[in-house]
């Protein structure tokens, strides 16, 4: 059945996924996950399927996340199911991508944050170009980096990980290369060039088709911030974080990572900052991806029965008064019983 926001198609031996929902940014309706999940199953089983280009229809976006609207509305009506209906569908789409057992291209130009990182993470080949943006930033909706970030995000520094995680930093395609979140860099005229060749290759030419178009990508930022940003998310608590970053900036105003930070502790959810450090720890030994997205459900289950998941949506999406008032409304009012609630995946259904 065709899709008017997610496409599939044939090209001889290659499957083609092109998200076009440009007005939203690709942002994955439930329409789009389901549609997505199914016609991997199918291809995965189609031996005439080699491998799997996956992409936009715009150069603004390749994807932005999850459809959060919707799953707000879910999350306030009155199916005591809330939001979990568009979770299952998100997290199983991740779960069919990570079991499809051919090579995956994603071709990643624009905005690709949230769901969408999740959808370029679980590729093995992760192609970003200079217009690439990329960031976990749902601690500013009540909600946490999901989709098996907590191992793609853990799998750099820890201290990057936790800026990322917790403030939404958002980085370029320089930085992903350096942190392992991408595989290459190629201009994004480029692209569509890369695009078609993929189309026609065999699956033992990926590797050498891609280097032809790659580019020289510069200096990573973080290679300069790096001492900074290990000096600020050093181990110890969060609150010791916040503190550090805020008294750095005293003598460093005009310091954009430093004011980024600083801001991010002061308006970001404080649970959400607060749940990801402790998820890194709890997934700190994890290597399966299905296991850390099983327990994203779970998280985000609880997560969203709060309402500082709908508060969030609302103040940064819907009203836009970027004032969320979030429960508790500091790092210091998050307790470790407050988080072990969280975590509790006792009486919660299984992904699948």
């Amino acid at each position: 059945m065709p899709h008017s926001d997610i496409h599939f198609e044939q090209k001889a031996t290659v499957g083609l996924v092109t998200l076009d929902r440009p007005n939203a940014l690709n942002a994955l309706s439930m329409d789009m996950v389901l549609a997505f999940a199914d016609q991997l199953s199918r291809w995965a089983k189609d031996e005439t399927v080699t491998h799997l280009v996956l992409c936009s229809s715009s150069p603004r976006a390749f994807c932005a996340g999850g459809d959060i609207k919707y799953a707000r509305q879910l999350a306030i009506s009155d199916d005591p199911a809330g939001a979990e209906p568009y979770f299952r569908a998100e997290y199983l789409a991740d779960i069919a991508l990570i079991e499809f057992g051919k090579p995956v291209i994603a071709l990643c130009d624009g905005i690709v944050m949230g769901g969408g990182a999740g959808l370029a993470q679980h590729s093995q080949h992760i192609v970003m170009t200079e217009t690439t943006r990329f960031a976990m930033p749902e601690s500013a909706i009540g909600l946490f980096p999901d989709v098996g970030a907590s191992l793609f995000l853990g799998r750099c520094p820890k201290s990057v990980a936790r800026l990322m995680g917790m403030t939404g930093h958002i980085v370029g395609a320089a930085d992903c290369l350096l942190l392992g979140l991408a595989t290459a860099q190629v201009p994004s005229d480029s692209l569509a060039g890369l695009k078609r060749k993929l189309l026609q290759c065999h699956v033992n030419e990926i590797d050498s088709i891609i280097k032809q178009f790659q580019c020289d990508v510069g200096q990573s930022s973080f290679a300069v911030k790096r001492q900074l940003i290990d000096h600020v998310f050093a181990e110890g608590s969060v609150e010791s974080m916040r503190d550090r970053a805020a008294g750095l900036a005293v003598n460093m105003p005009h310091n954009k990572l430093l004011g980024g930070i600083v801001a991010a502790f002061e308006t970001r959810c404080p649970l959400s900052i607060k749940l990801f450090d402790r998820l890194l720890v709890e997934t700190d030994h994890l290597t399966d991806p299905v296991a850390a997205i099983e327990l994203d459900f779970h998280l985000a289950l609880r997560m969203t029965k709060r309402t500082d998941f709908a508060e969030g949506i609302r103040a940064i999406v819907i009203d836009k008064d970027q004032a969320p008032q979030w429960t508790p409304n500091s790092l210091e009012a998050v307790t470790e019983t407050m988080l072990d609630a969280v975590f509790d995946r006792s009486g919660l259904p299984s992904l699948r």
